[in-house]
């Protein structure tokens, strides 16, 4: 049937011109493209014009005729085919860009035109995502961080400048606290070791520290006379994951800590401040706000009696960082919850995203620089250069 209609309007342009370009041109042939035309062989459309011609010469053009239509719809399925895979691919492209934030539910591409769906119902992946974000803005951070600690909001408090952050620190009651800066106030307070490994924890870390302690004989061979938690900490200040959490007696500290990273603004920074003595003092029964390890007779009475429990400890001056940085650390087991500490003996200054390098600028003005906290040539001139660049 389709053979037969395009017969009727070929033979109807050549009474006017039997130009095969000019043919292929005319807007009544556009109407055959796409159709089953190309599904038929040469020898059945040779056969048709046959069937319906009978001169040789008229046949023999009418043939040349159907070809090149077949021909040109072969031609423009296949950059239709191109131009749909080039779409697909562009799309794929699009959608794992927008999938590192959430997977879209529909991309369009129209001309030079991108269209992203998402659903925004109550429970959809986009709006879990705005009410999450919502969740950490700063009217609501102090109570997310309250509800997912445990830590009371009257024991926290959002942080601007560093005047008000002396004066959140200078209200503790006691001079007991030990505290800790980072970066931001998501992130789960958890030891490296535990962030990599979900599990088999001991097996891990001693294959780690066995092989730190055979090659930095390499590099400073005065490590052969540290004990193993003296050597941990020596590693954990180089990136060895381990299962200390650093802490440090000088809040100030902290604080840097928490706004080094000044062009971070994701999120707000973070500072934790414990009570250690009281914390060591419930879980260890010492009235020591960090146990001196340090002490060999000390620590393995201390570790064989309360194996399971996490503490704050001091390993004295085992490299120039814990000296400058007054270090001190949470050593932390598996499987001991930290949520009392929290609840009991954890007091918490959120710092404003906004307002980190105000604050950078205010510890730099008060000799607070990262010279002081990493002792070595390249932070002696990145501080050069954050004082000649921003103050």
């Amino acid at each position: 049937m389709v053979l037969d209609d395009l017969l009727k309007i070929v033979n109807l342009i050549i009474k006017e011109t039997v130009n095969i370009d000019e043919i292929l041109m005319r807007k009544e042939i556009e109407e055959f493209k796409l159709t089953e035309v190309l599904e038929k062989t040469d020898q059945e459309i040779d056969e048709f014009i046959k069937s319906k011609e009978a001169d040789r010469g008229r046949q023999e053009l009418l043939f040349d005729i159907f070809q090149k239509i077949k021909l040109e719809q072969s031609i423009e399925n296949i950059e239709d085919d191109v131009a749909a895979e080039l779409i697909n691919n562009n799309k794929k492209v699009i959608q794992d860009l927008f999938s590192t934030i959430i997977k879209p539910d529909e991309i369009e591409l129209k001309d030079t035109n991108v269209c992203i769906k998402y659903s925004f119902t109550d429970h959809s992946k986009l709006k879990e995502k705005v009410n999450d974000i919502e969740k950490w803005n700063r009217d609501n951070v102090i109570e997310t961080i309250s509800n997912k600690l445990g830590v009371s909001s009257d024991n926290i408090a959002f942080i601007e400048s560093v005047s008000a952050y002396i004066e959140f620190i200078s209200s503790f009651e006691e001079n007991s606290y030990v505290s800790r800066g980072q970066k931001d106030c998501t992130y789960k307070l958890q030891p490296s070791l535990y962030r990599i490994y979900e599990n088999g924890y001991v097996g891990h870390s001693s294959q780690y520290e066995s092989i730190f302690k055979q090659r930095i004989l390499y590099y400073d061979n005065s490590t052969d006379k540290k004990n193993d938690e003296e050597l941990r900490a020596y590693g954990q200040h180089f990136g060895l994951p381990t299962n200390y959490l650093d802490f440090t007696e000088a809040h100030l500290i902290s604080l840097l800590f928490a706004v080094e990273d000044y062009d971070y603004v994701d999120n707000h920074s973070i500072v934790y401040f414990v009570d250690a003595l009281s914390h060591n003092r419930e879980v260890i029964k010492t009235e020591r706000k960090l146990v001196d390890f340090s002490d060999n007779e000390l620590r393995m009475t201390l570790q064989k009696q309360y194996s399971d429990k996490s503490y704050f400890i001091r390993v004295g001056n085992c490299n120039e960082r814990i000296h400058f940085q007054k270090g001190c650390f949470l050593k932390v087991e598996p499987n001991d919850s930290l949520e009392g500490m929290f609840q009991k003996y954890t007091k918490i200054a959120i710092v404003d995203k906004d307002n980190k390098e105000n604050i950078l600028k205010e510890l730099f003005k008060l000799g607070i620089t990262f010279e002081n906290i990493y002792p070595d040539k390249d932070n002696m001139v990145k501080t050069i250069r954050f004082i000649k660049e921003h103050i």
